[in-house]
């Protein structure tokens, strides 16, 4: 009998470990969110200072597919100019197919800054 528990217990504890490995996996995205290359990437773009034009697009756990997190990056920064100054014209502070190219990673995530040209 105290064999039985023990598995029970066991098997209980294993599937609550199950649900909330699943339920953080989830956290971050949303089915609405872009994909990248089949990827779906965490990221927002801020204002970089007091001048809303200046932004930086981050995007979180790049380090899987750097070249791909460009795209999510530019992407961001799109619809951030789109959104505050209503343009997609972008001066970037580093050409993204340069970048794509070579990615510059800050820890595993990537960080790319423009300015929303009107």
């Amino acid at each position: 009998m105290a064999l039985a528990n023990q598995l029970a217990g066991r098997k209980l504890r294993a599937g609550v470990a199950l649900a909330l490995i699943a339920a953080l996996a989830a956290c971050g995205t949303s089915k609405d969110d872009p994909e990248f290359g089949g990827l779906k990437f965490r990221a927002d773009a801020k204002a970089s200072s007091q001048d809303r034009a200046a932004f930086a697009a981050t995007v979180k756990n790049a380090a899987r597919a750097p070249q791909l997190a460009v795209d999510a990056a530019v992407y961001e920064g799109t619809k951030y100019c789109i959104h505050f100054l209503g343009t997609s014209d972008i001066a970037w502070a580093v050409d993204p197919a340069a970048l794509r190219a070579q990615p510059r990673l800050a820890g595993s995530d990537l960080v790319l800054s423009g300015r929303c040209v009107e």
